[in-house]
């Protein structure tokens, strides 16, 4: 959709706004914001939590704060920055009273629409000269207070603008909102599918008419008749690595060698990843102590036992792995991508075998004590070609959906900047 150009503009004087509308103001942020710096206890005021969905109830997940009794006192209707350069668009008017974490910036706004400056503020533009104001010695560790922050010159429309404006991006952004929700669904529904297509194909087979029977298997009810179960390190090597002595230097004199740590587990994360990349790294003495430095051969399936847990894959070449890693090397009967494959439709069984209070990890007795359906080897070659066609189908239907969601998202943001820097005149949209 399109919307009218303003004709009438004018320099701002500061990059980040480019041309404004003639009849605009500009002034600094410090003109129409207070800081509030009052503190508080999250035993007065409920925590909040800012992210990039706007002020929300403290999120389960989000980190407890050691100084419940040190925290910013937050009105309804402020404005909430969070000034850290990790968190490039967590802001928002808050709907409520309560508390949040002193590396929050909070303002209370004057002789300005709060709701235009929460657009205002979320745009990609304003988020870039917001940080550009910020300092600090690491990129995590980069923030912007509200001495630097209120210098940042903002655009000031008339009242009734800064209203339409604000308006016109309340029912604009729900409309993208809703059309990003609709594809989230879609792609929860194709991850959903997905798994049952696995989980069908390694339990139940290929073919809809064969005889199924009772399954001794913990995470599986049936399997077809003609197929065994079997203990998996009856057809397979369980590897938990060790380190190698000093009889072997290969490893310890002048070394690098394959190695997959936990740094390389985002390769996993997906569940879509098949075979693992080539990961490379220095091992110094005191590093092959803490890692299970045996290399292991191509073909090799792991199973990740602590740092996202239960998520597998193929080793695409020789490769020695940390000992957060439960490593498998197949026998003649059992295909490594069959292996897979049976590994991810057991990743909720994988859940259920979390042990530990502090670090959850699958404990070496659980993992040696895997079961699994076996079928014969002809049979496991048919159901991997099936499952790798079929996945592949999902998954590109999946990437369109996340292509979409990227697009809608870009597209909301380009129309914030635009309307709050006056870039188009939405005065008369309906």
């Amino acid at each position: 959709m399109s919307w009218s150009r303003r004709t009438s503009l004018k320099d701002s004087g500061t990059q980040w706004l480019g041309e404004v509308p003639s009849h605009w103001l500009i002034r600094p942020i410090g003109s129409h914001f207070i800081e509030r710096k009052t503190t508080v206890s999250d035993r007065d005021y409920p925590p909040l939590s800012v992210t990039k969905d706007g002020i929300l109830p403290q999120l389960e997940a989000a980190a407890k704060t050691n100084s419940p009794d040190s925290r910013k006192l937050v009105l309804r209707g402020d404005f909430v920055i969070n000034s850290r350069s990790d968190r490039k668009g967590s802001s928002g008017v808050s709907p409520q009273d309560g508390s949040v974490s002193a590396i929050s910036t909070v303002l209370e706004p004057h002789g300005i629409d709060r709701y235009f400056a929460h657009y205002l503020f979320r745009s990609g533009a304003f988020q870039e000269e917001y940080y550009r104001f910020g300092s600090g010695i690491v990129a995590d560790l980069w923030s912007t207070r509200f001495s630097a922050m209120k210098q940042i010159l903002m655009p000031v429309p008339p009242e009734e603008e800064q209203l339409a404006i604000s308006s016109f991006l309340d029912r604009e952004t729900a409309k993208i909102d809703a059309l990003i929700a609709k594809q989230e669904q879609l792609i929860a529904t194709l991850r959903e599918d997905r798994a049952a297509t696995i989980t069908q194909a390694v339990t139940k087979g290929l073919d809809p008419n064969v005889e199924m029977i009772a399954s001794p298997l913990k995470w599986a009810d049936s399997v077809p008749s003609t197929w065994a179960v079997r203990k998996l390190r009856q057809v397979a090597t369980m590897k938990t690595g060790h380190t190698p002595s000093r009889s072997h230097p290969e490893y310890w004199v002048d070394t690098t060698i394959p190695w997959f740590t936990l740094a390389d587990v985002w390769q996993l994360r997906s569940g879509r990843q098949k075979y693992l990349g080539e990961t490379s790294s220095m091992i110094s003495e005191t590093g092959l102590r803490n890692s299970a430095a045996e290399l292991l051969p191509a073909g090799t399936v792991i199973l990740s036992r602590t740092a996202s847990v239960g998520f597998s894959g193929i080793m695409q070449r020789e490769t020695a792995t940390s000992q957060d890693f439960w490593n498998w090397v197949c026998g003649p009967d059992l295909e490594p991508e069959y292996l897979l494959y049976v590994l991810r439709a057991m990743k909720p069984f994988f859940d259920s075998l979390m042990m530990g209070s502090t670090h959850q990890t699958i404990y070496q007795a659980d993992a040696a004590a895997i079961s699994i359906p076996l079928p014969p080897i002809t049979v496991q070659t048919e159901i991997v070609d099936h499952l790798d066609s079929r996945t592949t189908q999902i998954d590109i239907l999946i990437d369109k959906s996340t292509q979409m969601i990227t697009t809608l998202r870009e597209y909301r943001s380009a129309l914030i900047t635009a309307a709050v820097t006056g870039k188009i005149d939405v005065r008369e949209a309906v």
